[in-house]
């Protein structure tokens, strides 16, 4: 299934200092389509809400709430190629990161859902999503000036037995083979 992005770019912007985040952002906020139990956060329903949900938190600098929304065993892709697995060193790359001021702009381009299982109900479920789409950054460099990156990403997100999404992989590093190679390839 290939679902062109509903979401509009998001910009992703400085929030309240490492480690911390508003009250607001803290309270069990139930967003427009999210599932959430009492005293709990917010979950996505959709690949779609799942990165505006991380946009969110990573602008309230809401580390626990960034963590809620990937599987334990996640990964993200660094920018020098190495892998971070899983949630406690997630956590400490957002951490670092968040030092450096980011202000990201998210452009989601498309998201196609696949995989999963059809239940005695007839509805599919755990399945897999990638969503793919461009950013901007901006952040801090070691010297102190501002730096510019922009980039693609790819992301995998996995639905849960209960309907909700979470982050599997969030690579802004995709590689990209050299345009004679890509002529020629086939799938």
């Amino acid at each position: 299934m290939t679902e062109p992005a509903v979401a509009e770019a998001s910009t992703v912007t400085k929030g309240a200092s490492a480690g911390e985040a508003p009250s607001a952002v803290r309270a069990a906020s139930v967003e427009s389509g999210s599932k959430a139990r009492p005293g709990a956060r917010a979950a996505a329903t959709s690949p779609e809400q799942l990165l505006k949900m991380l946009g969110e938190r990573i602008v309230a600098k809401d580390i626990d709430g960034i963590i809620a929304l990937h599987e334990p065993e996640a990964a993200i892709v660094d920018w020098d190629g190495s892998v971070i697995r899983g949630r406690a060193a997630i956590r400490t790359f957002y951490l670092e990161w968040f030092a450096s001021n980011p202000v990201l702009t998210v452009n989601p381009r498309q998201t196609v859902i696949a995989g999963g299982w059809r239940a005695w109900d007839n509805k599919v479920r755990q399945r897999t999503a990638a969503i793919m789409g461009d950013y901007s950054l901006e952040q801090d460099a070691a010297d102190g000036t501002r730096e510019s990156f922009t980039g693609n990403f790819c992301d995998t997100v996995q639905e849960q037995l209960d309907g909700t999404w979470l982050y599997v992989q969030d690579n802004p590093y995709p590689p990209h083979g050299d345009a004679a190679a890509s002529r020629t390839a086939h799938h």
